[in-house]
């Protein structure tokens, strides 16, 4: 699945977010691009609404450079401050009957933000429902990362999940495939920290294959 993205929110220079691999609403999942695949992506995370004065845009760039490899360039804006940020990520072994999908990675890493590093394993456990379970560093803090998504249609989806530190959110999302490689996803998402704003997530997404 992709982050309503990488509805990249959550883990920044405060542990916010923006810069992660394919993703849940707001949490890196242990899924992959094929190799060879480029996703490009536009993004609009609004506090409290999209477009407004207090939004933030990104144009996502995320590739599958190997089976076991997917790395990404994000470009991110809010006001006047424009940034890139690096991410990669590695799948250490693939899901199978008895075991998930396990990942490790790297993202915001970047200028003045804070690197967050991670891992991740999601698991199908049928009736179209897939888990997600993790956990993240942002320098010395430290967040459980728990997310599921059901398959209620044959190209749609509701997401939810949750990273667990001062600066992270909970969310609840939608995730709709388009013919052509393209998706569109679009989440709501509460703080935990009471006097942070919700946050309103669009993501538009295009894969392309460069086999």
């Amino acid at each position: 699945m992709i982050r309503l993205a990488a509805v990249l929110l959550l883990l920044a220079a405060a542990c916010a977010a923006h810069a992660f691999p394919t993703s849940s609403n707001i949490i890196p999942a242990a899924d992959m691009l094929a190799a060879g695949d480029l996703r490009v992506e536009l993004e609009n995370d609004g506090a409290p609404r999209l477009l407004g004065p207090d939004a933030e845009s990104y144009a996502l760039l995320q590739l599958g450079a190997t089976p076991r490899l997917e790395v990404g360039l994000d470009f991110y804006s809010v006001g006047s401050d424009n940034h890139h940020l690096f991410n990669a990520k590695w799948l250490a072994w693939s899901e199978a009957a008895r075991r998930p999908a396990f990942a490790v990675g790297t993202m915001e890493v970047g200028t003045g933000y804070c690197r967050t590093d991670y891992a991740v394993a999601t698991k199908d456990v049928g009736r179209g429902l897939r888990l997600h379970l993790g956990g993240a560093r942002c320098e010395s803090v430290n967040a459980l990362l728990l997310g599921g998504e059901l398959q209620v249609g044959p190209n749609d989806y509701i997401l939810a999940d949750w990273a667990t530190w001062d600066a992270g959110y909970a969310s609840l999302g939608v995730y709709h495939q388009l013919p052509g490689g393209a998706a569109v996803n679009l989440a709501y998402a509460w703080p935990n920290d009471a006097e942070s704003s919700s946050l309103v997530l669009l993501n538009i997404s295009h894969t392309f294959s460069l086999r």
